[in-house]
């Protein structure tokens, strides 16, 4: 089974910063062939929470990407209704 792993960390000023590993399997290892070593990218991700064979009532994660881009398109795609305080439901 072809696998490769990569680290993401967090692009902040706080002095503890945070990291995410990110399994990549089979056809999807080839998204990651042009990504170098502090590129800025977005990956979209599964998560999935396995039990233990060998320790049963022992959890782990599984984090598998399945989708990257290149760039800052980190920003939010949400809803861009305005908020407005006439809508209040009360």
């Amino acid at each position: 089974m072809e696998k490769q792993t990569i680290v993401l960390e967090e692009e902040t000023d706080r002095e503890f910063k945070g990291g995410l590993a990110v399994d990549f399997f089979k056809e999807k290892t080839e998204l990651l062939s042009n990504v170098k070593v502090g590129d800025l990218i977005t990956v979209y991700i599964n998560t999935r929470v396995n039990e233990s064979k060998t320790q049963p009532g022992r959890y782990f994660n599984s984090i598998t990407g399945w989708r990257m881009e290149q760039g800052a398109g980190s920003e939010s795609k949400g809803s861009s209704k305005k908020e407005n305080d006439d809508d209040l439901p009360f």
